[in-house]
């Protein structure tokens, strides 16, 4: 059969279940300000959550080498990279950090170096994308965890780790893990793989939702493309299991070292989400968490982080709301199956220290308009999933 035939057959399907995407074509980017498709738009769907990507504190004028010339384990392991993970270990307060050039390249070449045979691990059911197939490439059998249930305690093993693995702050729901239930898994000598991806930069010092709880679970995932502005990720945790992932994470291992570029300028971006300026970013940010919380929905009244999902269900109307909102001048992704599960297509609207609350009151305005048309009710629904765990896999997202 010819390839070319088959992918239009494909993507015919894809359009006709309401699930084919386009990558937008964004221009002229000034904050939450750009043009899509040459229309003028405020965008609520990025993940840079303290307004830095377009930041002119981290455009300053480098002389630094363009790129690494080779893999770490080569020649390609350079001062900077290893300033860099010293510093990321000790935002986090761990012994060890290594840094990958994307958060997805980070967990299918973590998890499989870790996992082993022997261990018990327990994955909750709205763990991203890259947990799963992480998980997958360890060959690894998780016990699917209802969404926000802790594991179950095990006996203790000597042949095996029992593994909790989850988000802190969840990407697609917005609600957090209970620090409290992290503890307890802790304190029982469990280990615990904590992906802070959503959550690191938003909380005191530039933590996670964890670190903000002084709580230092086995593994902590960061990355540095959405509160920090830059891109890349890292993993923070003992030395030997740090130098274990370096020897053996693949993704790592045959990847050329991140650009000394983008380096120079996290570690800029470092200085400044941990001190004052990120103090005041972290307050601007939350204020508007908050407003735009009591605009959209008044029993809202605590907002666990910047991310409200607005549940549709239906893919093709989530799409037409998305188009109609842009026509309004908003641009907000409709997220549709298999990022969330299937019947919760929705609107996730994010906000970020750059918007205006002038902005966020307009917005909501026309939101709420255009659901009322549709006969919808407007409110957040965090952490729909599957009510029940299973005892080995999601037939549909970790399969």
């Amino acid at each position: 059969m010819d390839p070319t035939r088959r992918a239009r057959e494909r993507l015919a399907s894809l359009e006709a279940d309401g699930l084919l995407r386009r990558a937008p074509a964004i221009s002229e980017r000034n904050g939450v300000r750009y043009h899509l498709d040459g229309r003028p738009v405020v965008g609520l769907c990025s993940n840079d959550y303290l307004g830095l990507a377009d930041d002119p504190r981290l455009r300053q004028p480098l002389t630094v080498p363009s790129g690494a010339g080779a893999s770490r384990l080569i020649s390609g392991d350079l001062p900077c990279h290893r300033e860099l993970e010293a510093r990321l270990a000790s935002l986090v307060e761990a012994d060890d950090a290594v840094l990958f050039p994307s958060g997805f390249q980070l967990n299918v070449g973590v998890l499989p170096t870790l996992l082993e045979p022997a261990d018990q691990v327990d994955s909750d059911a709205l763990n991203h994308a890259s947990l799963i197939d992480g998980m997958r490439l360890a060959r690894a059998r998780p016990t699917i965890l209802a969404h926000a249930e802790p594991p179950l305690p095990r006996p203790l093993r000597t042949d095996g780790v029992h593994w909790w693995i989850t988000e802190s702050i969840f990407s697609m729901d917005g609600d957090r893990l209970d620090p409290s239930a992290a503890r307890t898994h802790l304190e029982r000598g469990a280990a615990m793989l904590v992906d802070e991806a959503h959550a690191l930069g938003l909380f005191r010092r530039g933590r996670g939702w964890l670190g903000h709880h002084d709580l230092h679970p086995t593994v902590v995932v960061g990355t540095l493309s959405k509160a920090f502005g830059c891109a890349g990720a890292f993993v923070a945790a003992s030395r030997p299991l740090c130098d274990l992932i370096r020897n053996r994470a693949r993704s790592f291992v045959f990847s050329t070292g991140t650009s000394p570029v983008l380096v120079a300028r996290i570690l800029r971006s470092i200085e400044l989400v941990t001190g004052s300026e990120g103090d005041e970013l972290r307050e601007r940010l939350w204020a508007n968490v908050r407003h735009l919380a009591a605009l959209l929905d008044p029993s809202d009244r605590d907002p666990p982080s910047p991310i409200f999902p607005i549940v549709i269900g239906d893919n093709a109307l989530a799409v037409s709301l998305a188009n109609r909102l842009l026509e309004h001048g908003w641009h907000v992704q409709a997220i549709r199956p298999p990022t969330v599960p299937v019947g919760t297509a929705r609107l996730r609207l994010t906000v970020s220290a750059a918007h205006h609350p002038a902005q966020l009151d307009a917005f909501a305005h026309d939101l709420r308009r255009l659901l009322e048309d549709e006969g919808l009710p407007l409110r957040i629904e965090r952490g729909l999933a599957p009510a029940a765990p299973t005892p080995t896999t999601d037939a549909r997202r970790h399969a």
